[in-house]
């Protein structure tokens, strides 16, 4: 048996705080070993996690069984990697062990071998829970139907109705939507435009904070998140440039778009949240489905509300902020107008605030120059007096 198993099961069970169960090593061991002939050839990134990753499919499988506490996978490889991995051994890996004996030993069987419902362990009357028993304790009370009708068990945490992003508030919009939108904003170089779309998510798919009953937009939530970036960036481009969106423009914009989504899951992900939670609600989509949400915001008229129409207030920011360029402006309010469209802009979620304008610039070095005459004249002024003093 590998010792190294021991490590990792524990971290695998954090908050698990007797000795682990002997069923337990024995088919992680079972497991890593059988997996080194089904599963012989791995890539080196993949390689790594080979242990970790037998040890989480044995705690998964035995979890009911031993009433194991909630598991809490940290792999040591990118969760996109380990994703894969983890699907790629459960699937080839037998769902019975072979013990040293040959036969095929089930883990209830070796649970009574082993004498873990003896007198010396767990009490010998508490009867075996049920799969739902056992589940009830996981599962938050949102989670649970309006009809109490028991929810099928996947294996995988119980669907929230609301998540806790990274650094957030608690939303009613799935956890990928706040960091998708950051991402695609950075890779487009919009970073302007992301408190926009997501006002415009939180709009049509969490009216008022809560989850919008619209089957349509809970169906669709990437097609809706794609529609509602293009429509954006695609009236800026139309405010900004003067004329109207081609075809061409159309399908380099609607590509980018999808390009963008399509990296998402590579490289978006929320510390302390397993990757299978974090991406609920999350679907591929194609040009066709990008063209259908466009045209299902336009004939709801979701496009109509007040979050779209803060894109004009956008473009005035932009113009603003470049007077010095030819647009004049009356010195008595232009700093205060200036300064307050700025605070406003539609990229404050992303911190954009806090840029370096050349207004603030050119306040600094008035504010500096003022200070240098300040002191120059205080020691002009005290000099003289210094002087007496002295002689006296």
């Amino acid at each position: 048996m590998s010792r190294t198993l021991d490590p990792t099961l524990l971290s695998l069970l954090p908050t698990y705080s007797k000795d682990l169960p002997q069923p337990l090593l024995e088919l992680a061991s079972s497991l890593l070993t059988q997996s080194r002939h089904l599963a012989g050839t791995l890539k080196a990134e993949e390689e790594v996690a080979r242990a970790y990753a037998c040890a989480h499919i044995a705690c998964e499988r035995l979890k009911i069984t031993l009433d194991l506490p909630p598991i809490q996978p940290r792999p040591p490889v990118p969760p996109r990697i380990y994703k894969k991995l983890y699907a790629h051994l459960d699937n080839v890996l037998p769902a019975n062990s072979v013990g040293r004996s040959g036969r095929v030993r089930t883990p209830s069987s070796k649970m009574r071998e082993s004498g873990i419902f003896s007198s010396g362990g767990r009490i010998p009357s508490r009867g075996t829970p049920t799969r739902e028993e056992s589940l009830a304790k996981f599962r938050s009370s949102p989670a649970i139907k309006g009809d109490n009708t028991p929810t099928k068990s996947t294996g995988k945490p119980p669907a929230l109705p609301a998540k806790k992003k990274a650094g957030g508030p608690v939303s009613a919009l799935p956890a990928w939507v706040r960091p998708t939108i950051q991402f695609m904003c950075k890779e487009l170089d919009e970073e302007r435009i992301g408190k926009t779309v997501l006002a415009g998510m939180q709009t049509i798919a969490a009216p008022h904070g809560r989850r919008t009953k619209d089957e349509w937009v809970n169906g669709n939530l990437t097609a809706l998140l794609a529609a509602v970036y293009f429509l954006v960036s695609s009236q800026l481009y139309v405010l900004e440039q003067g004329k109207e969106l081609d075809d061409p423009q159309y399908i380099r914009m609607r590509k980018a778009i999808l390009k963008a989504l399509g990296a998402a899951q590579d490289n978006v992900s929320i510390i302390g949240m397993d990757e299978d939670e974090l991406w609920i609600g999350w679907e591929d989509i194609k040009s066709k489905d990008v063209d259908s949400a466009v045209a299902k915001v336009v004939e709801n008229g979701w496009q109509k509300e007040e979050w779209f129409a803060g894109i004009k207030h956008m473009v005035e920011t932009k113009n603003a902020e470049v007077g010095d360029d030819g647009v004049e402006v009356e010195d008595g309010d232009e700093r205060n107008f200036s300064e307050k469209l700025h605070a406003q802009r539609g990229d404050t979620m992303l911190q954009s605030k806090w840029d370096m304008t050349d207004r603030k610039r050119e306040d600094y070095r008035a504010w500096k120059d003022g200070i240098l005459r300040r002191i120059e004249d205080i020691e002009q002024s005290r000099g003289p007096g210094m002087e007496v003093d002295a002689l006296a």
